[in-house]
Formats: structure tokens, C-alpha cells, sequence
């Protein structure tokens, strides 16, 4: 593989991975800031419902502290997309960082061994799926753009942004 292609193919992961990560921060962003609108809707009308009778409906009361109680919870889950965010411009970062340092170094340059090192590295710190799906695609010559929208198609069809969530 010629020297410029190992560029444009590092470059196209980097991109690919920013616009995945875009993505995946728009829809958990705005649940999160529907939840805690209804949290707070929840906490008002206990605290009326609290102020207004001297015999508040305990019922009502218990129904909606349940409700908030699962929002609590739905928000926490809808919080790990920050940490995927986070693992995925850790990886850009070293990603690039490794490509300065070969294209500082005239001979690793040329050297490629040095590419495929710096592959094998890359293949190697992604653990998310859509990151793996993204580096195969690219390496194997789709572009980003059509690695980008095969993986965002996928995603929307079986919610696979959510399911495969993982701490680090």
C-alpha cells in the first residue's frame, strides 16, 4: 500500500469515528434533556400535592416517586453514550498521535512495517463493535462515508448504539 493511502486511510478513521460519535450523542442528549424535564414536572407536582391537603394522596404520590425513580435510572443509562464519546476520542487521539510520529521520521515514512504497526495497534485498542465494523470497512477500501452510513443503517435497524454499552 502506497504511503499516501496509509495516510488517507488513518485520516478516514479519524473522520469516521468523529461523525460516529456525533451521531450517537444526538438522540441520547435530547432523552436526557426530556427526562429531566419530566423529573423536575414530577418533583413540582409531588411538592404541590404535598402542600395543598393536610391528607395528601399517598397513591399519587408513591405512583409518581416510582416514575421519577425509573427517569433516575433511564438518565443514567442515557449518560454511558459520554463515556463511548469519551473511548472513541481517546482512540482517535492515539491514532493520530502514532501517525505524527511516523510521518515525523522520514524513514518509518517509507518503512511499511511501521504502517502495519501502526494498523495492528489501531486494530488492536478498539473494543467497541462499531469501532472494529468502521476500521475493517475503511481498511478494506469502502471510504469513510460508505463505512459511516452502512454502520448508521445498521445501528438504527437493531439499536445496537444501546445494547452494546460498555464501561471502561
Amino acid at each position: 500500500m502506497s504511503h499516501q493511502n496509509n495516510q488517507l486511510m488513518l485520516l478516514q478513521l479519524a473522520a469516521a469515528q468523529l461523525v460516529l460519535s456525533l451521531q450517537e450523542t444526538e438522540k441520547p442528549f435530547n432523552d436526557l434533556t426530556k427526562l429531566f424535564l419530566e423529573i423536575v414536572n414530577h418533583h413540582t407536582e409531588i411538592g404541590t400535592m404535598l402542600n395543598v391537603s393536610d391528607e395528601p394522596d399517598i397513591t399519587a404520590i408513591n405512583q409518581l416517586h416510582s416514575a421519577t425513580e425509573q427517569k433516575v435510572k433511564q438518565s443514567v443509562i442515557d449518560f454511558q453514550f459520554y463515556d463511548r464519546m469519551n473511548q472513541r476520542l481517546h482512540h482517535i487521539l492515539s491514532n493520530l498521535q502514532q501517525a505524527i510520529m511516523v510521518l515525523s521520521n522520514s524513514e518509518n515514512f517509507k518503512d511499511e512495517n511501521s504502517w502495519n504497526d501502526i494498523f495492528d495497534s489501531i486494530e488492536e485498542s478498539y473494543t467497541m463493535r462499531e469501532e472494529n465494523e468502521l476500521y475493517n470497512a475503511i481498511r478494506n477500501g469502502e471510504g469513510f462515508e460508505t463505512a459511516i452510513e452502512k454502520l448508521i443503517a445498521k445501528t438504527h435497524e437493531k439499536e445496537a448504539i444501546v445494547d452494546d454499552i460498555e464501561l471502561f
